[in-house]
Order: structure tokens, then C-alpha cells, then sequence
């Protein structure tokens, strides 16, 4: 076996370098989560007996990963997208599953029922595109009470919308996350209808 001469090497070995040195650079992806929980009213400051227990969130197929979903309404609105440098720190219902499970032990204390069961089901989380410029935040969710003493469960529907902040990730985000903190209240406010005395 030749071996190549040592002016040879080095420069092999320079171009080599110079090579890495040039290939780009992949960014950093960018992870998202709901950031922290508004603080409970002054009034719900103590926590009481749950009337209910909560079942994890469940998802729609095209949002249980943790991707960040957006639509291009005004170029194709029946394809569901997510972002390629940007995902959720875990998959949306995760994600709601905590928050829910933070506000409820949060929730002023009431005289509960026998304990019933609660599922939430996440049927959109995403954002949609309008224009180019212009977009929105879709949150769409659907909760089943289901009683201990097995009579009829009773279910509520909830979509929220607003503008996103900004066309892109980062808006998505920001406008997901403010969806979601003004919709718990008032899933804590059904959950304790049918859930408290």
C-alpha cells in the first residue's frame, strides 16, 4: 500500500476540513409549551375535595404528535401541516392534560357528588391561514361527564378562535397558549356545574 507523501496528506487533510467547515449548519429546532398557568383567583386560592376524576386528554390523529399544526386556508384548507424548526415540548394533549389537572386542584372547594369521571377530547389545535400575512388560532374541544352512579353522561363543546399574534410559529404559540388559558375557566366553571351540588 502507497502511502501519500506528507505534503500530499496535509493538504488532503486541509481540504477535508474546509469541507466540514462549510456544510450548513442545521438550526436548532425550537421547543414550545404552554408556558406558565395564570395564577386562581384570589377567591380559589385553597384547594377542595375534586368532584370529579379526570382522564388523560385525548387527540384527534393529525394533532396526537408534537408537531405545531397550521392550514393554509386560501391555498389548500383540507391539508393540516406542521412546522419543520419548531414543535410542542410534548403533544398537545399532554400538554392540556396538565394544565387541566393544575386549575383543577386549584378550583375552590365545593360539596361534591359521588365522583364521576371527566374525558376531554382535542379536536383542533392549530393555526390557520387566511392570507399569507393573516392567520388565526383554532382550539376546538369536547368534554364528557360521566356519573359514578351511571345515569346519563352530560357533554360540552367548546371553539375558541383568535388572531394569531404573528404568521408563523412563535404567533401560533402565543395564540394557542392564550386560547387555552381564557377556555380553562370555563371548563373548570362546566366541570363544577356537573360535577358539585
Amino acid at each position: 500500500m502507497k502511502r501519500l507523501p506528507p505534503f500530499t496528506a496535509l493538504l488532503a487533510t486541509a481540504m477535508l476540513l474546509a469541507g466540514c467547515a462549510l456544510t450548513p449548519s442545521v438550526p436548532p429546532r425550537a421547543v414550545y409549551d404552554l408556558g406558565p398557568p395564570p395564577a386562581p383567583p384570589a377567591a380559589s386560592t385553597a384547594a377542595g375535595p375534586i368532584a370529579w376524576r379526570l382522564a388523560d386528554v385525548t387527540a384527534a390523529p393529525a394533532i396526537a404528535g408534537e408537531g405545531i399544526a397550521y392550514r393554509l386556508a386560501f391555498q389548500q384548507a383540507q391539508r393540516l401541516e406542521v412546522y419543520r424548526d419548531s414543535t410542542w415540548a410534548a403533544p398537545p394533549a399532554a400538554l392540556l392534560t396538565q394544565r387541566l389537572r393544575e386549575q383543577a386542584a386549584a378550583a375552590a372547594p365545593c360539596t361534591p357528588r359521588a365522583p364521576g369521571l371527566i374525558t376531554v377530547h382535542l379536536d383542533a389545535f392549530e393555526q390557520v391561514f387566511s392570507s399569507p400575512t393573516q392567520s388565526e388560532v383554532v382550539l376546538r374541544v369536547q368534554a364528557t361527564h360521566w356519573p359514578a352512579d351511571g345515569s346519563a353522561a352530560t357533554q360540552q363543546s367548546w371553539r375558541l378562535t383568535r388572531p394569531a399574534p404573528s404568521p408563523d410559529a412563535t404567533g401560533a404559540v402565543r395564540g394557542l397558549a392564550e386560547a387555552v388559558d381564557a377556555w380553562v375557566p370555563q371548563w373548570v366553571g362546566w366541570a363544577k356545574g356537573v360535577g358539585c351540588r
